[in-house]
């Protein structure tokens, strides 16, 4: 049962990162290493990440001004792992865990649905998703919703990868129609709810960029600030930026919030928790 209820933890928080469920109507911080379970909605806020650690190693990350809430988790080592979760809005980075038959992954959003298998994949909801996906020249203009504008991106591995890793997949759904993106920069972009997803198409580098922006503000702020990249704390560019996990060690919680200089720009962080190596 414990298995059944239970997601994770919170493996890394940078900023202001809440959450919420049927019990917990008042949203609460998280901590590092609480616990995350079916049903919890977590917010995050303005310059804010997290990422979620699975029971089967995959990884959520989190970008800020973001709502994301598993619905439904189910693992077992021997056979596999099944995670239910909608993405309301914002910037999201979803890693696959321990390869296994019977792995598989389904997030919805306002516009649509994303299956996904053994892969890496990265997801936009609203302003930003319809802002970027409008600019590809596949896409072009088209009605879209801001609020439920979906632009979905395959990362990898592919074919290629070296270590065995099952080559990943996503399926894009939307009224009635499945696009599958099975190759490492295709994308798809669906809209608005009621509409069927644009794709599959080749994402080109600006975009690339462009979401890795959303997914890793603090890192993109230092980047463009100039020369202060280099003084972001790892946790925050190995969390969201480059994926990193975590190990689970039994450190009692600590948050992680960047230190500012005299302008107010993220410099060196107390990194109290041991992930600065």
């Amino acid at each position: 049962m414990a298995q059944s209820v239970e997601v994770g933890n919170a493996a890394t928080v940078v900023g202001d990162v809440r959450m919420s469920n049927a019990q917990i109507k008042k949203p609460r911080e998280i901590e590092r290493k609480q616990r995350i379970a079916w049903g919890d909605l977590i917010d995050t806020g303005k310059r804010s990440q997290l990422q979620i650690l699975l029971l089967d190693r995959s990884t959520f990350g989190i970008g800020a001004q973001s709502r994301v809430q598993i619905d439904k988790f189910v693992y077992d080592p021997n056979a596999g792992r099944s995670v239910f979760a909608s993405f309301i809005k914002g910037a999201l980075r979803f890693f696959s865990g321990r390869q296994a038959d019977g792995n598989n992954a389904e997030i919805r959003t306002p516009a649509g649905r994303i299956g996904i298998r053994g892969t890496a994949l990265d997801l936009l909801v609203g302003k930003q998703a319809q802002t970027i996906a409008e600019s590809e020249e596949f896409v072009g203009k088209v009605d879209s919703k801001k609020d439920e504008a979906t632009l979905v991106i395959l990362r990898g591995p592919g074919a290629q990868t070296a270590g065995g890793l099952t080559v990943g997949q996503a399926e894009v759904s939307g009224a009635g129609v499945t696009v599958l993106l099975d190759r490492p920069g295709l994308a798809a972009y669906i809209p608005r709810n009621g509409a069927p997803p644009i794709g599959p198409f080749a994402i080109s580098d600006k975009a690339l960029s462009q979401v890795q922006d959303e997914l890793a503000p603090e890192v993109a702020r230092a980047a463009k600030g100039g020369g202060l990249l280099e003084k972001l704390i790892p946790a925050v560019v190995g969390a969201v930026a480059i994926g990193a996990i975590l190990s689970g060690d039994d450190e009692a919680p600590v948050r992680t919030q960047p230190a500012q200089d005299a302008n107010g720009i993220p410099g060196t962080a107390n990194n109290q928790n041991g992930t600065g190596n």
